[in-house]
């Protein structure tokens, strides 16, 4: 009777499964049952929190050694799972778990095998990552599975991807603990980092994986760069820019140091270490070649020859269109003469560093290439195509080129010119940036306006820069210019004021001054004239003479000198004064060859009309005749 009692307790559950396998709304509720590690605890869980079947209270009922003993655990509301504690059942023993609420079973019970049913931690991978010595590349990573009884085998499973990629890529076969075998990875690339990880279960339970572990990266061998290319002006042909060696970047995730030679005038240079992915080029470098510290034995180093050939071989024609409907560009170009090891186009946006180059290597045969990348409209790109051969590089010259030509956003900027010819003024301008411009200049809009006059504009040449304009009205004048593309006229620039003086005018004073200047000269003559007739009637008669009287003339006279006179005798010492004989007076037998030399005898006035005669003592001389 006991025996009956037991074994229908045991088929009680089994009986209300038809009625309860399912949930209220009519969607299963599975429930999951399981042991944590060898020994520990047993973890269940069902639906999500907060759902409104959840069970209020979860039935162990022991299989295996107690058939008619059951355990009741409390669920707290609204939560989706509960953990019993190990010592809470037998070793090895099988249990049958339910949940119900409110007494009522809500789906079918599970069967858990205390022996099997867990879930194995996660195992432990060696960060210290070997790789093979030859190519493909081939890594080897070393693992411990978890703490676990020998007798019982696990399972593991490994994936790996590249560092930062989405994709995990399953590797097989799956391993096991007994015997324990390295991870090998192998089709892996030099320079360019990895992530590894993995996850075990029991051999017995083949959907009861346990946690993956921690996320193992490593990095493989470096490499030298296999894509190396040139930024700058190293031919000559993008205008007074410096040059720049550049190569493209390893994998992701990857820090590596590289080692550059360059060969200059047929030396080579010591080797100098540097980051990636740039190096400055010496002036006149012949060669260069870029390797990795610590590279790989079987890597040969990557080397370009930076000898700038005749550009008579260089490709020609470089044609760059849009593609309708794409982001993308298409170039084309014709082939030159030169011997040819591959093409190279490379492009960069206006204004951007000579690192931000981008490049595509062509096989020589390709006379076209489709540049990938969201090329904006009204950006301007530059654009060149350069033929590699073994002794150096043929560039063409460099081209502009939009994806799609819009409106400029500014105007040029006036100002003025010394005039030539006076008053009429010479205008000049700068060029529009590039990036502004936004297109191919078409032409400029020059636009007068004079005081309330309408504005008045005409069209200028766009390879012109400086223009005269001889017929503007004269007084303030404003002026304004905009610059042209296929797509429509841009905003006017910074205006520039003037003003002009009246050139009428002069014309109009000319005759005035003319006049005033003949009477003044008029007036001035009349008034000589006059002022002559008064001298004749104030001045002496021998002032106006032709030939000079002598006797008018001070030339004659001797120099008398003006003696100051005598002071007021005042008190003063005593001096004793010695007498003297005074000197002999020497006469100078020139004075009267004076008055008889030929200009004074001519010009001067004679003695006796100055009335010296008496003076001198001399007798009077006869007069000659006039």
């Amino acid at each position: 009777m006991r025996g009956a009692r037991a074994a229908l307790c045991r088929l009680l559950p089994l009986l209300l499964l038809p009625f309860h396998q399912t949930s209220p709304h009519g969607s299963p509720r599975p429930l999951r049952c399981y042991g944590v590690g060898p020994l520990g605890d047993l973890n269940c869980s069902w639906g999500s929190p907060g759902d409104l079947a959840a069970p209020s209270t979860l039935h162990f009922q022991s299989q295996k050694y107690h058939s008619s003993r059951t355990w009741t655990v409390a669920v707290p509301t609204g939560q989706s799972w509960v953990t019993i504690p190990r010592e809470q059942f037998t070793t090895s023993d099988e249990l049958l778990v339910w949940g119900a609420k409110a007494g009522r079973p809500l789906w079918s019970p599970v069967f858990v095998n205390l022996e099997t049913r867990m879930k194995p931690e996660a195992p432990q991978l060696d960060p210290n990552v070997d790789f093979s010595e030859d190519d493909p590349l081939e890594a080897i990573v070393q693992w411990s599975p978890p703490a676990w009884p020998p007798h019982k085998v696990l399972v593991c499973q490994f994936h790996y991807r590249r560092c930062q990629q989405m994709v995990w890529t399953l590797l097989e076969p799956e391993l096991k603990s007994v015997p324990l075998t390295p991870i090998e990875i192998q089709d892996l690339e030099l320079a360019t980092g990895y992530e590894v990880s993995g996850r075990c279960r029991m051999e017995k339970e083949e959907d009861l994986w346990g946690e993956w572990s921690p996320i193992l990266s490593f990095q493989t061998l470096p490499s030298a760069p296999k894509d190396v290319w040139l930024s700058g002006n190293l031919c000559g042909t993008q205008g007074g820019q410096k040059s720049l060696l550049l190569w493209k970047a390893p994998g992701h995730c990857v820090q590596v140091s590289y080692r550059v030679w360059f060969q200059v005038k047929g030396q080579e240079l010591i080797p100098w270490e540097t980051p990636c992915c740039s190096s400055s080029i010496p002036a006149q470098a012949e060669w260069v070649a870029v390797s990795t510290v610590n590279a790989t034995s079987w890597e040969p180093l990557t080397n370009l020859s930076l000898v700038c050939l005749d550009s008579a071989s260089a490709p020609h024609d470089v044609v760059v269109s849009s593609i309708a409907g794409s982001t993308e560009l298409l170039v084309t170009w014709q082939q030159g003469s030169g011997e040819l090891q591959e093409h190279v186009v490379d492009w960069a946006r206006d204004g951007e560093p000579l690192e931000n180059l981008t490049w595509v290597r062509l096989p020589p045969g390709n006379l076209s290439a489709v540049l990938q990348g969201s090329f904006e409209g009204g950006v301007p790109y530059r654009i060149t195509v350069t033929a590699v051969s073994p002794e150096g590089l043929y560039p063409a010259p460099s081209v502009w080129s939009f994806r799609e030509e819009l409106a400029p956003l500014v105007g040029p900027v006036l100002w003025r010119l010394q005039d030539a010819p006076p008053g009429t003024p010479t205008i000049a301008w700068g060029e529009v940036p590039r990036h502004q411009l936004r297109g191919f200049l078409t032409h400029y809009t020059l636009c007068a306006q004079s005081g309330t006059r309408p504005s008045v504009c005409m069209n200028v040449s766009g390879s012109t820069q400086k223009i005269t304009l001889p017929n503007l009205p004269w007084g303030p004048c404003e002026l304004w210019m905009t610059a042209s593309t296929i797509a429509g006229q841009g905003p006017p620039g910074p205006s520039l004021r003037l003003h002009l003086p009246d050139n009428t005018l002069t014309l109009k004073i000319l005759p005035v001054v003319i006049l005033l200047w003949g009477l003044f000269l008029i007036c001035y003559g009349i008034s000589l004239a006059t002022f002559g007739r008064c001298l004749h009637k104030v001045l002496p008669r021998w002032v106006w003479e032709k030939v000079p009287d002598p006797a008018n003339s001070n030339s004659s006279k001797p120099h008398i000198e003006e003696i100051p006179q005598a002071q007021p005798p005042r008190d003063s010492p005593i001096l004793e004064v010695e007498e003297m004989e005074p000197l002999p007076v020497v006469e100078h037998p020139q004075a009267s060859s004076r008055l008889d030399s030929g200009y004074e005898k001519h010009f001067l006035p004679t003695p006796e009309e100055l009335g010296l005669l008496g003076l001198l003592g001399l007798p009077p001389r006869p007069q000659g005749l006039a």
